[in-house]
């Protein structure tokens, strides 16, 4: 991530955490830097044990309501239903996913014309709209050349 954007995305994490009263401690930094610098929309595993080495006193549940709390607090968002398994993403404005069905790595999608698609009208009849994501699952270059 280039350091203009991860320098954007804590001032954005300090003052949510301002705004929410919610503390910023050696942990939380640990695990928000964890996500902010991986572009692999971490699971909760993976981001305890990027921060295990740091911290080795953590324990896996406070890294897990850790990240319930910024996910709560609009700090970060989930990205569910992927393959089974819960993961996490830095980026909370609109965009999508390109997901391989393979290796399971997923890749942000930001496109304009995805963003203004006609939801239809089954979707907003009975509910209301609350966001959308569009996941386009793949296989990805890295996966189809492998033999």
């Amino acid at each position: 991530m280039k350091n203009e954007k991860r320098k954007q995305l804590l001032e954005k994490f300090y003052n949510k955490c301002k705004q929410e009263r919610l503390s910023v401690t050696p942990q939380r930094l640990a695990i928000y830097h964890a996500l902010i610098d991986s572009e692999d929309h971490p699971s909760p595993d993976t981001i305890f044990k990027r921060v295990k080495s740091d911290f080795p006193m953590i324990s896996f549940a406070t890294v897990y309501k850790t990240l319930e709390t910024f996910e709560s607090k609009g700090i970060i968002s989930k990205v569910t239903a992927l393959h089974k398994t819960l993961r996490y993403d830095s980026l909370t404005t609109q965009h999508h996913h390109i997901v391989c069905i393979k290796c399971k790595k997923i890749i942000d999608l930001k496109n304009e014309e995805l963003d203004s698609v006609a939801v239809p009208s089954q979707v907003t009849n009975d509910n209301i709209l609350v966001d959308y994501s569009i996941h386009f699952n793949v296989i990805c270059a890295e996966c189809k050349n492998k033999k």
